[in-house]
């Protein structure tokens, strides 16, 4: 489990991620992290979006230093520091990437309708595990997790049942991820692999 300061640096996509309210320092109200994003680089690239009483403004960007574009629904956004992209419930969006010549430092924050420890603490282990599986060499530059049955667990025990890939119907995508991830678990793969850490400062 995360905690306040915890450094992990992603050697794919060079960037570092800091930890900085997490599922038990909040008691489930807020997890928070730092991103700093080396020019023409990107936090994770698939569009989905987060189910959740309408227009509930359930993530958000605030943009600290740089400058950043973000897709929300079919809108492109882009802008300079400082700035915060506010991500409403059950809207298809895409992470910011930096557009500008220096390193974009970006906070996210995750703010669930009621607190809520479980659903925080599944987002921490999926940015937890991303980044174990891009120190292995086993994700890409988009953050797409390279083995189908190690994406599918990890998807299905980090981000269902909140958070959902855009464009695949329900009904298809969670038994998908669910049948795929109880495969990948009854062949032993781990859904929650803890990272390396980087210095702090």
């Amino acid at each position: 489990m995360a905690n306040p300061g915890d450094t992990y640096f992603n050697p794919v996509t060079r960037t570092k991620l800091v930890f900085t309210a997490t599922s038990a320092s909040s008691g489930g109200r807020e997890l928070a992290m730092e991103w700093l994003v080396p020019p023409d680089e990107r936090l994770a690239a698939a569009a989905h979006y987060h189910a959740g009483p309408e227009g509930f403004g359930i993530e958000h960007f605030d943009l600290l230093e740089g400058s950043a574009a973000c897709r929300i629904g079919r809108e492109e956004f882009s802008a300079n520091a400082p700035h915060t992209f506010v991500i409403p419930t059950n809207t298809s969006h895409v992470h910011p990437w930096n557009i500008g010549a220096t390193v974009m430092k970006v906070r996210q924050r995750i703010t669930p309708p009621t607190p809520d420890m479980a659903i925080l603490a599944g987002v921490e282990r999926f940015f937890e595990t991303l980044t174990a599986l891009s120190q292995q060499g086993r994700a890409n530059r988009k953050g797409d997790i390279r083995n189908p049955l190690q994406g599918a667990l990890v998807l299905a025990d980090g981000l269902l049942p909140v958070t959902y890939i855009a464009g695949i119907p329900l009904g298809v995508q969670v038994p998908l991820l669910n049948g795929l991830a109880g495969l990948a678990r009854g062949l032993g793969y781990q859904a929650h692999i803890m990272p390396e850490k980087a210095p702090s400062n």
